[in-house]
């Protein structure tokens, strides 16, 4: 059992912040809390597509990691279903 707390991320600080957060995931996914998933390339909240697609195990939440590509700071959210409940 994880017991991690995912939070949603709106703009990361700085590179370094991203490459740390990353790092943090992809660790989640090797010890087995995580999940990396297939992201669906329709899903654009936002007017944003792409990124990767992580589930929590525990819960079985998905959320997805946007990469900054200046101005735009990157994001760390839920992927929602349209009426705004998790996937």
């Amino acid at each position: 059992m994880s017991m991690m707390v995912w939070e949603e991320i709106h703009g990361f600080k700085s590179p370094g912040e991203y490459a740390r957060f990353v790092e943090y995931i992809e660790k989640q996914v090797e010890v087995g809390y995580a999940k990396e998933l297939q992201p669906d390339q329709n899903y654009g909240k936002g007017e944003i597509y792409g990124g990767r697609w992580f589930e929590d195990i525990d819960s079985g939440e998905v959320w997805r990691l946007i990469p900054p590509d200046i101005p735009f700071r990157g994001l760390w959210e839920p992927v929602e279903v349209n009426n705004g409940e998790q996937v």
